[in-house]
């Protein structure tokens, strides 16, 4: 979510609303042919495979091509295995490149054109495919598709976007399925245009184009007056011979085939991309990367492309009785990692999707799902990010530019050098993004124990934004009491809200991290006390009726916001009476409030995924699985999450904030850190007999866990450190532990109380409490 009004449609049904940048609120295309269909896999297929299938050009109704990209090139690719230019929810497939971006007033993404493919079957143009099929790997992060031609010809193409390189690479493999197709004209086309049909260099942007017979490859060189003024090189060229033909920004590369049914021909294309903004010399690393793919060949690519990925998903995994929502689970963790920029975390590299731009609120949610399922390294990237813009958030807040402890005001939509790049409007009223911002600095503390990097890194950019809130936003009463002032809390509320309870949570979890880190570090003492200060008077004059807490004194309104103590902000546990009323009270009235627009009837994914996560904290045994369940319900035919996505209202697919949601709320259900607490399954149904999962855990550490039949079959301990020694108390369900299965000599006491068993551990190095330590 990027609580920003230019993503309300204007507020008002009916009314449609221009601010800048155009939000695109689509409604559901139109329903598809009875033909078709979404494969639903049976139990034994992996939870990392969906599949779409159709026949000619029609699509499912929900269709959305699946998203292919490594954190810096970016594009949906449909079932044809190309880029034709045709919307889907708003969204054309195109190829976009993170961080290459016009300057203002809007600051878009630069277009990096599109490709397609023309055939020809014994000289007659092939039409659109009688039976398709399209497969998300997200294990592997491939896109296949499977095109069966009236005429006897199939083609199977496979798309991907290595980790390590700024690289496209599609495979097409073309089959005679009978003796009667002798041969084939395949064309790849590429255009360096904008989206659509039109041969034009995208604006602001000069290109030359011709063929290179030293390298046996087609050429783009281009300067961009971007953000950043840059040059670069588009580069295509095949690993069979070709015909090239260049009609101004368009590139065809046509290959004759003959075909013999028996023996299946395959031919792979690669765009390359390299620019100045990486550094001087593109060209020679455009020739590096170039030599790289011809001598690695689509093989020693892919293989190099799964063995990363492989990395990725061996850090965690999860695996329920649910299998849509592992499924959807799946797809979130494979686009949270396919989203990953080397800044942030943007809600999308597209410019749909607020052209890549960063907010410190949504970028905390992708960052807590890949920090708690153990992506730490991926994680960091966001403290790391706002560290780097710490300056210039610094001078936002300054006194003429002098230092004080004024503090610093993040932007609310960051480019990648920490400017600023929202339009004016009330959402420039928010200040609970800095709150975000500083929890993630903190909880990569709180989960990889890096005390250097908690100097170096995290408590700057906490302290900043601690003194931010102290210097600027808590108002003493004339009774000594304290409270926010105001400022615009989730927008769906409105404007100049006076002590808002949600960015009131933010405050007071951002001075006690604060200090909590200051204590650890040893230093700043006397602001410390004044942040500890501060916070525990706005706990006292927190808004609420008495019985529940409110979105803000008075507030007749529904609001997601008054669960903002449980999340996004962990200031209070299952013991608060008000907290616990205000969650299911909203659980029970809010439903109509359940996205961040006045429109729609439904829990938007990621406000499922916020509710799951509040409820999770409470222990919630039922409420939270029935949320992730509807959210995976409402997801895309490839389990992709939208920002809205109903019947009569839908929009943004490949939506990272609600991707992020989910993975953390389902992890949230399965592992909890409480200080020296890991509590395992806390808030999982009493109905789940089998299930597993590998998650991460404050202080260094990861847990693995295996149920079957409803009896603990393994609980490991993985510390990332081997040589520290650790102490930890663990909370389980009674009935998950067998008598005497707790056997391993790292446990000291096990005590039953009620439903539960805790568990005191000494432990060092990798250890499976259930009896061994394999």
């Amino acid at each position: 979510m990027n609580n920003n009004f230019q993503r309300t449609i204007g507020l008002t049904l009916g009314a449609k609303q221009q601010i800048g940048r155009t939000l695109t609120l689509a409604l559901v295309m139109a329903i598809a042919s009875p033909a078709l269909l979404v494969a639903v896999p049976d139990a034994k297929e992996s939870p990392h495979r969906m599949t779409v299938s159709g026949k000619e050009a029609a699509v499912p109704r929900e269709y959305v091509p699946p998203l292919v990209s490594n954190g810096s090139i970016s594009m949906l690719v449909d079932y044809q295995g190309g880029q034709a230019q045709r919307a889907y929810n708003h969204m054309t497939p195109g190829i976009w490149w993170a961080g290459r971006r016009y300057g203002p007033p809007n600051d878009q993404l630069i277009p990096f054109g599109h490709f397609e493919q023309e055939l020809s079957v014994d000289g007659k143009k092939c039409g659109p495919p009688a039976t398709w099929t399209q497969t998300l790997d997200t294990k592997a992060a491939v896109v296949t598709c499977r095109n069966d031609y009236s005429n006897g010809l199939s083609v199977e193409t496979t798309v991907f976007t290595p980790l390590a390189h700024d690289l496209v690479v599609i495979k097409k493999r073309f089959t005679a399925k009978n003796a009667d197709v002798r041969s084939v004209r395949a064309t790849f086309k590429y255009q360096f245009t904008p989206p659509g049909n039109e041969n034009r260099v995208p604006r602001r942007v000069t290109a030359t184009c011709e063929s290179n017979e030293t390298t046996h490859s087609t050429e783009f060189r281009y300067q961009a007056d971007g953000h950043r003024l840059c040059s670069g090189i588009v580069s295509l060229f095949t690993d069979k011979p070709s015909t090239t033909t260049i009609d101004k920004q368009a590139v065809a590369l046509t290959s004759n085939i003959t075909l013999d049914a028996a023996k299946p021909v395959e031919v792979t294309t690669y765009l390359l991309f390299a620019d100045t903004l990486d550094g001087n010399g593109h060209s020679g690393r455009a020739a590096n990367l170039r030599e790289l793919a011809r001598r690695e060949g689509f093989d020693g690519l892919l293989a190099a492309h799964r063995k990363a990925w492989a990395a990725y998903w061996d850090e965690s995994y999860v695996r329920i009785p649910s299998q849509q929502l592992e499924k959807a689970y799946c797809t979130a963790q494979y686009h949270l990692r396919a989203n990953a920029t080397k800044w942030s975390f943007p809600v999308g590299i597209f410019n749909t999707h607020w052209a890549g731009r960063f907010f410190g609120w949504d970028e905390m949610f992708c960052y807590q799902a890949l920090v708690s399922s153990n992506h730490r390294d991926i994680a960091r990237r966001c403290p790391e990010f706002r560290a780097a813009g710490l300056q210039k958030a610094l001078y936002r807040a300054s006194h003429y530019g002098k230092p004080g402890t004024y503090g610093a005001r993040f932007p609310w939509e960051a480019l990648e050098d920490g400017s600023e790049a929202a339009p004016p409007g009330f959402w420039m009223e928010h200040v609970f993004h800095m709150s975000n911002i500083a929890l993630s600095a903190w909880f990569q503390y709180l989960y990889t124990d890096d005390a250097d990097y908690l100097n170096k890194t995290g408590y700057p950019v906490i302290k900043e934004c601690a003194r931010f809130f102290l210097a600027n936003m808590v108002y003493e009463a004339p009774d000594g009491g304290m409270f926010i002032g105001k400022c615009t809390d989730l927008e769906r509320i409105g404007p100049a809200r006076q002590n808002p309870f949600m960015t009131s949570c933010g405050a007071i979890y951002t001075m006690e991290a604060a200090a909590q880190a200051a204590a650890r570090l040893k230093t700043d003492d006397t602001e410390a006390a004044a942040w500890k200060h501060a916070a525990a008077k706005l706990r006292e004059s927190l808004p609420h009726d008495g019985d529940r807490y409110l979105p803000y004194a008075g507030c007749k309104e529904e609001s997601v916001a008054s669960l903002g103590g449980l999340f996004p902000y962990p200031l209070f546990d299952e013991t608060d009476a008000r907290q616990r009323n205000a969650v299911y009270h909203f659980v029970t009235n809010g439903r109509a409030s359940g996205n961040m627009y006045p429109v729609g009837q439904s829990v938007c994914a990621w406000y499922a995924g916020w509710m799951a996560a509040a409820l999770a904290a409470l222990g919630d045994r039922t409420e939270p699985i029935k949320l992730l369940d509807e959210a995976a319900a409402g997801a895309g035919c490839f389990g992709e999450m939208f920002e809205i996505n109903e019947p009569k209202v839908s929009m943004h697919p490949w939506f990272s904030t609600a991707s992020g949601n989910v993975v953390y709320a389902l992890n949230q259900m399965l592992v909890q850190s409480r200080g020296d607490e890991i509590r395992i399954a806390p808030a999982v149904p009493e109905k789940w007999k089998d299930c597993s999962f590998k998650l991460a855990c404050h202080g260094n550490l990861a847990v693995e866990v295996v149920v079957k039949g409803g009896r603990l079959a393994k609980l490991m301990l993985l510390p990332n450190d081997a040589n520290a020694g650790h102490r930890r108390t663990l909370t389980l369900l009674s009935h998950w532990v067998g008598k005497g299965s707790l056997n391993n000599a790292a446990v000291k006491s096990v005590k039953e109380e009620g439903q539960v068993v805790r568990v005191a551990v000494d432990f060092k190095g990798p250890t499976n409490l259930i009896g061994d330590t394999k």
